[in-house]
């Protein structure tokens, strides 16, 4: 279940990383352009791509947390993954325009060694983004937020892309100046692979997914836990975004009376729904065990009934 806190900080923490990441990306390019450096300006930029993306968080999330309507019965979760994907194209983007730009140095030559306050810069871009990569996943994993793990995501892609640029800086000073834009290479070639990777994760989760095998195995343990249920028939789950919609048919005794079967459908999925804060809805069906000597259902020898009296008096 999640916690009250849990929620709280979700709310908190786009907001804390939309300002963490303005500022640092602000930082980088300034001094990466006093220092000349180009891996520290790339470093920048990438940081600047994730001001648009957690701006692309805030507004999916508050669009998926929309209650459900007439138009949209199964809620707006999608709108996650669809936020998910532009941050992708975005960064994939963003990936190319460094590598021409560092490839485009590379080639040229007569490139001089960054100044060395481009080093200790990037030591304050690693710790900036472990920081706000570790809470923006922390709050995304409680969650469950497709858009706020993506942005997380980011954040860590950037620390990693930090602690190369720092390298080729401290080593372009040591006597290697290619070093710098090579870094700046790097640095593009990650955001391709990550761009690309994430990507198309987010785009199969716009296709209807379900639940993890582990949580569907909890959904149907809660279930058997009423004794009235003898077992389970099916269980199908469908993702929406941070939520899930829970279809099942269990299985009770054939001795039960169609009153005592919904009632104990009531009970199965007010457990479920108190149990699991990412279900947003249940539906639950139920049938009974065969009779072992009829090998008939009373259920299905009821239904049967009715079906010929209805047959026999349309009126009734």
């Amino acid at each position: 279940m999640i916690e009250q806190k849990c929620i709280r900080c979700g709310k908190v923490v786009p907001w804390m990383v939309l300002a963490g990441n303005t500022l640092l990306s602000g930082f980088q390019i300034f001094i990466g352009t006093m220092a000349g450096s180009k891996g520290l300006i790339a470093d920048g930029i990438h940081s600047g791509t994730d001001v648009l993306t957690t701006l692309m968080v805030i507004i999916t999330v508050g669009l998926s947390e929309r209650k459900s309507d007439k138009k949209h019965p199964w809620g707006r979760g999608k709108a996650e993954f669809l936020g998910a994907v532009f941050a992708y194209t975005l960064l994939l983007y963003i990936a190319f325009v460094i590598l021409f730009d560092s490839g485009k140095a590379l080639l040229g030559g007569h490139i001089h060694p960054p100044h060395a306050a481009a080093f200790f810069c990037a030591l304050v871009a690693i710790l900036a983004n472990y920081i706000l990569s570790a809470y923006g996943l922390c709050a995304g994993k409680k969650l469950n937020s497709p858009a706020m793990i993506a942005n997380a995501n980011e954040n860590r892609s950037d620390m990693i892309a930090s602690i190369a640029v720092s390298i080729g800086i401290l080593l372009a000073n040591l006597g290697l100046p290619l070093l710098d834009p090579l870094a700046a290479f790097l640095v593009g070639l990650m955001i391709g692979r990550m761009a690309i990777k994430l990507g198309v994760t987010a785009l199969k989760n716009l296709i209807d997914e379900s639940l993890p095998q582990e949580k569907r195995a909890l959904i149907e343990k809660v279930a058997l836990e009423y004794r009235e249920v003898k077992g389970i028939n099916y269980l199908h789950t469908r993702r929406v975004g941070q939520q899930a919609w829970v279809d099942m048919e269990i299985i009770i005794d054939a001795k039960r009376s169609v009153k005592e079967g919904h009632a104990i459908t009531r009970e199965v999925r007010s457990a479920l729904m108190r149990r699991f804060v990412q279900i947003k809805d249940v539906t639950i069906t139920f049938t009974c065990r065969e009779n072992p000597v009829e090998g008939k259902t009373e259920f299905a020898k009821n239904a049967k009934q009715v079906n010929i009296k209805k047959q026999l008096n349309p009126a009734t």
